[in-house]
């Protein structure tokens, strides 16, 4: 069983979750016996996941001259050996027959219409709708996901769909509150929110919660889209001098900062998998969220999960936290629910599904 993975999706971003999958995954397989193939790699890569990889003890394949954002929207252009394994790693399949498709998919968000515009969108939901005909098996991150699968496609054969978690990375862990951190931490009591604020992700929430919180607590926004002006301006208007912005922070940085924040407060209204809440409890952060998507499925029962958000809500669930005992018991069911999701597993998971969709295509 040979394989071969697709790492065109590390051109698409610089970071993100769609390519720290990719990364784990990859990362994981190489630790295997496995023959193991890579279409499109980049030594030179600027993501940030692609630069830590090691192709040297690997055949490297390029697949085309055509440039990589015009390709990502192809199916695969390399012809396979027979019987070979081929994984995208972000929504491509090979058109040939004699060989086993994996794809893995993420989340709808197209299909609701809550990403990217046109023509974009539509490139997106096209070539999802080709792989989905075409793979012999197919990765859904989430129960959540497999369930929209079911739902946008309802022809698709429930039999070749695995639902396959995310790990969450060991880089995140409690610290010994004992020795200072190497990391100069915003003023406490802080409420922490990680990533992209655009669309359904609801950074707008965040800041009108804040609004209502006593004015001792402190908002730090990690991570995201670039500032503009005008973004610091209605910071500044709702709720000055209570914010921190922290652009560019690394793994060691952002689990120091889980470890003294107040809570993660996450209330996006859509997710494939989401990884802050995982994260978060896993370093020891309560999670504040929406019920919603897949956000139940990672936190279980140690989320503080709101069913109608609003800023309200949420801040009523942040207060919560006011009681030590509470606090301590929030704390303790995150990290044990945090422990469910290792990238040892998915990979284990991801592999036993190879061999099984193999067998189920080549076997007498």
């Amino acid at each position: 069983m040979e394989i071969y993975l697709d790492n065109i999706v590390f051109t698409i971003q610089r970071a993100g979750g769609v390519s720290m999958y990719w990364y784990e995954l990859l990362k994981g397989l190489c630790d295997t016996d496995l023959p193991l193939n890579f279409l499109n790699a980049d030594p030179h890569s600027e993501n940030l996941f692609e630069q830590q990889l090691d192709y040297s003890p690997y055949p490297c394949i390029r697949e085309s001259w055509i440039p990589p954002k015009y390709l990502r929207y192809l199916p695969l252009r390399y012809t396979l050996p027979s019987s070979a394994v081929f994984h995208g790693g972000y929504l491509r399949v090979s058109p040939q027959k004699d060989i086993v498709n994996i794809l893995t998919l993420h989340d709808f968000a197209h299909e609701r219409r809550m990403a990217t515009r046109f023509p974009r969108g539509l490139a997106n939901i096209q070539q999802k709708a080709y792989g989905i005909r075409h793979a012999d098996g197919i990765i859904c991150i989430s129960e959540s996901t497999r369930k929209e699968l079911l739902y946008f496609y309802p022809k698709t054969d429930p039999e070749k769909v695995r639902v396959i978690h995310h790990g969450i990375a060991d880089c995140f862990y409690p610290l010994d509150k004992q020795q200072p951190p190497d990391f100069a931490l915003p003023p406490s009591p802080y409420i922490l929110y990680i990533g992209v604020r655009s669309h359904y992700k609801n950074f707008g929430q965040a800041v009108a919660t804040l609004q209502l919180l006593p004015a001792h607590y402190q908002l730090v926004v990690a991570g995201g889209e670039p500032w503009l002006p005008k973004d610091k301006e209605a910071l500044d208007q709702a709720i000055p001098g209570r914010y921190h912005i922290l652009q560019h922070v690394s793994s060691e940085e952002l689990n120091i900062l889980y470890n003294y924040a107040w809570c993660l407060l996450y209330p996006s209204s859509y997710e494939g998998f989401g990884f802050p809440p995982g994260e978060a409890m896993k370093a020891g952060c309560p999670v504040v969220a929406t019920y919603t998507t897949s956000i139940p499925e990672v936190t279980g029962t140690a989320g503080l999960l709101v069913n109608n958000p609003s800023p309200a809500a949420f801040a009523e669930k942040i207060q919560l936290l006011e009681d030590a005992n509470f606090r301590a018991g929030i704390i303790q069911a995150g990290f044990t629910r945090s422990q469910f999701f290792t990238w040892d597993k998915s990979i284990q998971e991801t592999i036993s599904f190879y061999k099984h969709c193999w067998n189920t295509k080549f076997s007498l």
